[in-house]
């Protein structure tokens, strides 16, 4: 899984051309696991890559619309159990770095 949390993460991206970002503004979280560190962690669905349907874990400010993909996984039964584990994960690792005391909603 060495897809899951890129070297790069929270830095800036380096624009590789002048796209402008496909989560700017509109995306439809298919769920939204909660929040941690002042970061929103959720689920979307896009079928703008060459790849077709994917499951993308985002993580973004919570105060704001931009995001970015961190994991990657098959529009399936497993790739959602996938992407549930790993978006968990993600969200714990915020509460841990952020100091949340707050106990998660189950």
């Amino acid at each position: 899984m060495d897809n899951v949390i890129r070297p790069s993460f929270g830095a800036r991206p380096r624009p590789a051309s002048s796209e402008t970002s496909v989560y700017e503004d509109g995306y439809q979280p298919l769920h939204v696991y909660g929040q941690a560190a002042g970061h929103l962690v959720a689920l979307i669905e896009d079928a703008s890559g060459p790849e077709g349907l994917v499951l993308k874990v985002v993580v973004g400010p919570a105060a704001g619309n931009r995001i970015e993909a961190v994991a990657f996984f098959l529009a399936s039964d497993e790739g959602r159990l996938d992407a549930d584990a790993t978006a968990n994960a993600i969200l714990r690792a915020l509460e841990v770095v952020g100091g949340d005391q707050a106990p998660r909603p189950a």
